[in-house]
């Protein structure tokens, strides 16, 4: 029976792999910690940006009409407003169902 001899190159380049795997995984957890709303635009955040013109719009009425596509988080993004506000305003609001026409509260 022959001597078995170990594939160096082999041993290293699984070593290596096994390295590479380590790192990605590292990446990927460290950039997907900065969103907190778990990709769905439904999370809270804690600060948003200045309202654009349809959100300072319903800022000025009050009222936010849903359109086909709304979202909170995408809500929250346009009138500058965070979700938890968004959702201590509206008590009886289901962030999971929102239809269009309906009307959220924005004072």
């Amino acid at each position: 029976m022959p001597d078995y001899k170990p594939n160096q190159f082999i041993r290293a380049l699984a070593v290596l792999a096994l390295v590479a795997a380590f790192i990605a995984v590292v990446a990927v957890v460290i950039t997907s910690e900065g969103s907190s709303d778990g990709g769905d635009g439904n999370g809270a955040r804690a600060k948003t940006e200045r309202p654009n013109k349809r959100g300072r719009e319903a800022l000025d009425r009050g009222v936010w009409i849903v359109r086909s596509g709304d979202t909170l988080g995408k809500i929250s993004e346009e009138t500058g407003m965070d979700v938890d506000t968004l959702i201590e305003l509206n008590p009886d609001l289901d962030p999971q169902v929102l239809l269009e026409g309906q009307r959220i509260d924005l004072r």
